[in-house]
């Protein structure tokens, strides 16, 4: 699997990401239109035809189109760039609610989990030191805490800390900041 593919997965809700995981064609099938029903977006070549993502944004960006309809929708009666009198015309800049983008731009595709913050290594203690002198909320890091993670969280005693590295003229800095 492409790194694009894992990036349009992770960024579909866990209940159209399930529809891979369903071997049966025709379950997955209903399973997508009983998706598609409750109002998710089901892209049917990738999600319900098991397409390559990136391959088909790719031939889809290649045809011009900038939005495909989902699952349920109504097709596309002209393609991108032809005119037929009396028929509609495909509107690029004017997709209906629920279609689906052409993208390949992994920033499209924000994952849909949260990403959770970082958590310090288990069996870890004392890794707060002193407050630096001058800096309120600020406190050296201790232990294994340097080779931490910026943006990784410690609780003691004193409260929530979070880590922070930075690269400066003199070297690397590590410290905590208090922040609860």
């Amino acid at each position: 699997m492409s790194d694009f593919d894992q990036i349009y997965w992770a960024h579909q809700p866990p209940e159209t990401r399930a529809l891979p995981t369903i071997d049966d064609e025709t379950q997955r099938t209903a399973r997508a239109i009983e998706l598609a029903g409750k109002g998710f977006t089901v892209d049917v070549p990738i999600m319900l035809w098991l397409w390559d993502a990136l391959k088909c944004m790719q031939l889809r960006q290649s045809y011009g189109y900038t939005w495909v309809p989902s699952a349920l929708q109504p097709p596309i009666s002209i393609a991108p760039g032809v005119v037929v009198p009396g028929q509609p015309v495909y509107d690029p800049n004017h997709p209906p609610a629920g279609s689906i983008r052409v993208s390949v731009k992994p920033s499209d595709y924000p994952p849909f989990d949260p990403i959770a913050p970082p958590k310090p290594p288990s069996g870890t203690t004392d890794v707060v030191g002193s407050a630096i002198l001058g800096m309120p909320k600020m406190f050296y890091a201790l232990g294994k805490a340097p080779t931490w993670p910026d943006g990784t969280f410690a609780t003691d005693s004193r409260g929530k800390f979070r880590l922070h590295r930075a690269l400066g003229p003199m070297g690397a800095s590590v410290w905590f900041e208090q922040v609860g």
